[in-house]
C-alpha cells in the first residue's frame, strides 16, 4: 500500500487503474540500472496515457521513488523466503536444563529437510558423565527416529516427540546407531507403545542374543552376548540390566549390513566400527551426517578393543571371520578416515552426535575435517604417552592407567574403564612394532616410533 501515499501522483481511483504491466516497466528499468529524470518523464507520460492523469513535476519524482521502494521491500521479502529454504536454521521448541535434559530442538537443512533433536535422561554422572543421549526424528518423505534413549527412557521420548507436533505412529521405523544401552535401552517401551519397526546393523543383532551354551560362566551366562564384556560388577546388572535383557530377546530386528543402505532422498546409512563393532552414522546427503558416538564434541569416543572378539568369536565368525573389521582402534581410526574423505568433499557438512550437543549451557558445533584432526592428534598423544611411561622398564596395563590417568578417572568402574583404554592403544602400538608384551597385559618398549606416521595415514 505504499503506492497510496504518493497523493501528487495518483489518487486511491487511479491506482485502481494503474497497470500491472506500468510497474513492471519501473521495476526492471530500477534494477536494471536505476531510474534517471528521463525514465521519470517517460513513466510519467505512460501514466498520463494509461490513466488520463497528468502527475506534476513533484509528483513524478516521489511516485517513482515509492514505487521502486514498495517493489525492493518485496524483493527483500522474496529474497528472505528463499534464505530461510537455503540457509541452516534451528528453533528450541522446548527448553530443558543446563545439559540439554528435557530439550526439544528443530533443525532446518538448506534443502528443507527437518531435523528434531530429543534428548533422553542418562543416569552416568561424574567425570565419566556423557551428558543426556541425543536421539534424532528425521522427517523425511518417510519419517523415521535414530536411537531411542537409556532403559526406562521410551515414555519420556514418546512425549517429546508429541512436544515436537510429531505422531510416533508416522514414524516409519527407529534405526539403532549402536547396541550400548544409552542409545537402545528405551526400545521396550517405545515398539510396546507404537509397534514401531527396529533397524539396526546385522551384528547388533547378532549380539543381542543369549548363547548360555556359549556365554561365560557365572551370571552372565544368561546375558546377551554384547554385554559379555560388561565391566560392571553383579549387583548393578541385577539392580538395571535384567529387564533390559529380558526386552532384547523377544526383538525383531531388520537387519542393516555393511554396505551403505539407501532410504531414499538421499538418506543412507554407513557402518563405521570401532567404538562399537555394529555402529552406523546416518548420512543426509551431503548436507548433515547423523554420528551417534562415532564423533563427538568435548569428549573422545571410547574404542574397543581387538581381544573383545575372543569374546563373542562363536557368535561372530561365520559373518565376521576376523576380529580387526568390527573391534579395536585401528578399525576405529579406518572409520573416522572414511569421514574425513566425507569432510574433503563435504566441508560445510553438519554433523549431530549422540552427546554433548549442549552440554554446561554451551552449544558444541562440530566443524567435522577440525574435529577428525583432533581425534588423530588425541590418539596420538596417548599412544606417545604410553611408550614414555614403558621406555624405562615393563609395566602393566593398570600400572600404566595410573600414571597416564588422573586419580579421580580411576575411581569404581572407571579404574577398569582406563586400563581398557590403553589396551586398545598398545593394541595398535604393537601392530606397528613399538611395543612388545611381554606378559599378558604387560608391555616394554622396542625403541621404535612408528604408530604416529600409522595413525595420520
Amino acid at each position: 500500500m505504499v503506492f497510496l501515499l504518493s497523493y501528487g501522483f495518483f489518487y486511491l481511483g487511479s491506482y485502481r487503474q494503474f497497470s500491472n504491466e506500468l510497474q513492471t516497466t519501473i521495476a526492471s528499468r530500477f534494477f536494471a540500472g536505476g531510474c534517471n529524470r528521463a525514465d521519470g518523464r517517460d513513466l510519467g507520460l505512460a501514466f498520463f496515457i494509461r490513466t488520463g492523469i497528468m502527475p506534476g513535476r513533484q509528483g513524478w519524482r516521489t511516485g517513482i521513488r515509492l514505487i521502486v521502494l514498495n517493489t525492493c521491500l518485496r524483493r527483500h521479502d522474496a529474497k528472505k523466503k528463499v534464505a530461510r529454504l537455503g540457509q541452516f536454521v534451528m528453533k528450541i521448541i522446548q527448553k530443558g536444563d543446563e545439559n540439554g535434559n528435557g530439550m526439544v530442538v528443530r533443525f532446518r537443512l538448506p534443502s528443507g529437510l527437518e531435523i528434531f533433536s530429543l534428548p533422553t535422561k542418562n543416569f552416568y554422572g561424574g567425570h565419566w558423565d556423557l551428558g543426556p543421549t541425543w536421539n534424532y526424528a528425521v522427517m523425511a518423505d518417510r519419517p523415521f527416529l535414530v536411537d531411542a534413549g537409556r532403559f526406562g527412557q521410551g515414555k519420556h521420548l514418546l512425549k517429546m516427540l508429541q512436544v515436537a507436533g510429531i505422531n510416533p505412529g508416522d514414524l516409519a521405523f527407529v534405526l539403532i546407531s549402536h547396541g550400548h544401552e544409552d542409545h537402545d535401552g528405551g526400545l521396550s517401551e517405545l515398539v510396546e507403545l507404537t509397534d514401531i519397526k527396529v533397524k539396526a546393523h546385522t551384528v547388533y543383532d547378532l549380539l543381542i542374543r543369549q548363547y548360555p551354551a556359549l556365554a561365560p560362566e557365572g551370571y552372565k551366562q544368561h546375558f546377551p552376548a554384547k554385554c559379555w564384556h560388561c565391566i560392571m560388577p553383579v549387583e548393578f546388572f541385577e539392580a538395571n540390566c535384567l529387564g533390559y535383557h529380558r526386552v532384547l530377546q523377544a526383538l525383531s530386528v531388520e537387519r542393516v549390513g555393511d554396505e551403505d543402505e539407501n532410504f531414499g532422498d538421499g538418506i543412507g546409512t554407513m557402518h563405521l566400527p570401532g567404538h562399537s563393532p555394529d555402529s552406523l552414522a546416518v548420512m543426509l546427503g551431503d548436507e548433515a551426517i547423523i554420528a551417534g558416538d562415532v564423533v563427538l564434541p568435548d569428549i573422545t569416543p571410547w574404542p574397543t578393543r581387538l581381544e573383545q572378539y575372543a569374546e563373542a568369536e562363536a557368535v561372530l565368525a561365520p559373518l565376521y571371520p576376523r576380529a580387526d573389521a568390527l573391534f579395536g582402534l585401528n578399525r576405529y581410526l579406518g572409520s573416522l578416515g572414511r569421514l574425513r574423505d566425507i569432510a574433503r568433499h563435504s566441508p560445510d557438512i553438519r554433523v549431530f552426535p549422540a552427546h554433548r550437543v549442549y552440554y554446561q549451557s554451551h552449544w558444541n558445533e562440530i566443524h567435522l575435517a577440525e574435529r577428525l584432526e583432533q581425534l588423530f592428534e588425541h590418539h596420538i598423544q596417548r599412544c606417545a604417552s604410553i611408550l614414555e611411561i614403558v621406555s624405562g622398564e615393563a609395566r602393566d596395563v593398570d600400572e600404566i592407567a595410573r600414571r597416564h590417568f588422573k586419580e579421580v578417572l580411576l575411581k569404581g568402574p572407571g579404574k577398569r574403564m582406563a586400563a581398557y583404554e590403553i589396551i586398545s592403544h598398545a593394541e595398535v602400538l604393537l601392530a606397528c612394532g613399538d611395543l612388545v608384551e611381554v606378559a599378558k597385559h604387560r608391555y616394554a618398549a622396542t625403541g621404535s616410533a612408528y604408530f604416529e606416521q600409522h595413525i595420520r595415514l
